[in-house]
C-alpha cells in the first residue's frame, strides 16, 4: 500500500493565479513603471469593480454586498500571485528607497498575448483604463479616493438585505 501526499486544492477564482494575472495585466500596461504592493491592491479592486468608480467601464465581477471590504483582504493573496509570476520571470521585484516595488518584465506582454479569452480581453481593457486614470496619481490622492468611497462600495445592499431578512421572517 502506498501513501499518497494529499493534494492541496487551489481555487482559480480570486486566488493567487487569477489575482496575479490581474496584477500582471496592470504592470504590463504600465511597463516600465513599477508599483508598490498597496497600489496594486487598490488597482486590483478598481480593475474588477470598475463600475464603482464614476465614469468607469462595466465591472468584471458582480456588485456584491459589502464588496468594499475586499480591498482589505487582497494583500496576502496578491503577494502570493506576484511571487508566482515572479518565479516565471514575468514580474520583477525591485528594492529601492521607499520600499519594494513590482514591474512587468520584457516577457510579460508576450505571455499575455498568448492567452485569448474574453475575460483576459476585459482585464486588459480595464488595466488600460486603470493605469490611464490612476497611474499618475500620488499615493495620497489614491488613498483619498479609497477612503472617501470604501464605505459606499457595496453598502447600497445594506437596506435591501434588511428588507430580505424581514420578508423571510
Amino acid at each position: 500500500m502506498t501513501k499518497e501526499t494529499p493534494r492541496q486544492f487551489v481555487s482559480p477564482f480570486n486566488g493567487p493565479i487569477e489575482i496575479g494575472l490581474r496584477a500582471l495585466c496592470v504592470l504590463t500596461t504600465a511597463f516600465p513603471t513599477e508599483y508598490a504592493l498597496q497600489r496594486l491592491v487598490v488597482f486590483d479592486y478598481f480593475l474588477v469593480h470598475s463600475d464603482d468608480i464614476d465614469g468607469g467601464p462595466v465591472g468584471l465581477h458582480p456588485q456584491t454586498p459589502h464588496r468594499g471590504g475586499e480591498i482589505l483582504v487582497r494583500r496576502g493573496v496578491l503577494q502570493e500571485g506576484l511571487t508566482l509570476y515572479e518565479s516565471r520571470g514575468l514580474v520583477e521585484r525591485i528594492y529601492k528607497d521607499g520600499g519594494i516595488f513590482f514591474a512587468a518584465t520584457d516577457k510579460s506582454a508576450d505571455f499575455l498575448d498568448t492567452l485569448s479569452t474574453e475575460y483576459l480581453e476585459g482585464l486588459r481593457e480595464r488595466a488600460d483604463w486603470v493605469v490611464d486614470s490612476f497611474g499618475l496619481l500620488d499615493d495620497a490622492a489614491l488613498d483619498e479616493i479609497v477612503r472617501d468611497r470604501i464605505g459606499t462600495w457595496g453598502a447600497e445592499f445594506s437596506m435591501e438585505s434588511v428588507l430580505w431578512t424581514d420578508e423571510a421572517s
